[in-house]
């Protein structure tokens, strides 16, 4: 069985000096891709990309809820269709991967359903990235009571 995240692998298990990989970055405590990269596998011309050491990227995962600033100051403000999140550029519709790919998996289940057919499943699966660790790594050291 070959590994989940290529598909190179399910042929060739223990050989993987010519498959094709994709290299990400980390960016403002966020996950991202080149936009060179992954422009050969998805349209992402309607997700925001963001500057990072002269390269451009777009995140995977989506922006927490707590990391939301509201900044109108008088102006119009453009917000991600999926999680309401501030863009940056007027032609972008998503902030990251994931809300474009929810809003097109929304886009053929309401399809589906005016045909009549009943999606029992749900196909996106969401992992929070803070669910792995229960607590903190360090945190204040306990000391035992000076009597």
């Amino acid at each position: 069985m070959g590994s989940a995240f290529c598909e190179d692998c399910l042929y060739h298990p223990h050989k993987h000096v010519g498959h094709q990989s994709l290299r990400v970055y980390k960016s403002s405590s966020r996950v991202g891709l080149r936009v060179k990269s992954i422009r050969k596998l998805m349209d992402v011309s309607d997700i925001q990309p963001y500057t990072c050491n002269s390269s451009k990227l777009v995140y995977i995962n989506r922006k927490g809820r707590n990391d939301h600033v509201n900044r109108m100051n008088g102006r119009k403000v453009d917000k991600c269709e999926v999680c309401g999140h501030e863009l940056q550029c007027y032609s972008s519709k998503f902030c990251s991967i994931e809300c474009k790919v929810q809003s097109e998996i929304e886009v053929e289940e309401t399809e589906k359903e005016e045909v009549g057919i009943s999606i029992s499943t749900t196909r996106l699966l969401r992992v929070d990235p803070n669910s792995f660790r229960k607590r903190m790594r360090k945190g204040t050291p306990l000391r035992s009571p000076f009597f």
